[in-house]
């Protein structure tokens, strides 16, 4: 299967937009170089720069793996945060997943749930993969809480381990199966 075309995807207060080079700002710079923010992001690094940003949009951009989506509020079409829907493996039709709302006046106003519910009816109903399938840090509270909300199951704990900024964090494994398929 090849990756299909995909344009806005939008709730009652969530758009999700297709990434694009527009959305790569100062605000933008300053989440993924904020710690508290992106202490859970792999893809964050010490001190990233606007040419970090364009760098990892292009990847993301051009990745016939990968969705990339902007997070925006449908009222005044702000970005706060990004998700990342891959790498998809298309031979199983599994797919990883990530999400950062950036903007820390948006975090614990249900945005990340919503935004949950956008990326599993496009995953299972748009694109019909079999499962999403991820890790996250056994720690983060936060993750945790979001993804129990969503419907996701904790399958177990990895052996591979989390390690930025010179700690070391355990890994969890969260899953799941597309709906339709649940009884086959």
């Amino acid at each position: 299967m090849k990756k299909l075309k995909i344009k806005s995807i939008e709730n009652k207060r969530v758009l999700l937009e297709p990434f694009s080079h527009n959305f790569i700002s100062k605000d933008y710079l300053a989440w993924m170089n904020d710690k508290e923010t992106t202490q859970f992001i792999q893809k964050a690094k010490k001190d990233m720069s606007l040419d970090d940003l364009y760098s990892f949009a292009n990847k993301m951009i051009n990745s016939d793996e990968d969705y990339f989506f902007a997070i925006l509020l449908k009222k005044n079409f702000q970005h706060i945060g990004n998700v990342r829907l891959g790498p998809i493996d298309f031979n199983s039709m599994k797919s990883g997943f990530g999400i950062l709302i950036g903007d820390k006046n948006f975090h614990r106003l249900g945005i990340g749930t919503e935004v949950m519910e956008l990326i599993k009816d496009f995953s299972f109903n748009y694109l019909q993969l079999n499962q999403l399938c991820f890790p996250a840090v056994k720690s983060y509270l936060a993750a945790k809480n979001l993804y129990s909300k969503a419907g996701f199951r904790c399958v177990g704990e990895l052996e591979k381990t989390f390690d930025k900024n010179g700690k070391s964090w355990k890994l969890v494994e969260w899953t799941m199966k597309n709906p339709s398929l649940a009884n086959t």
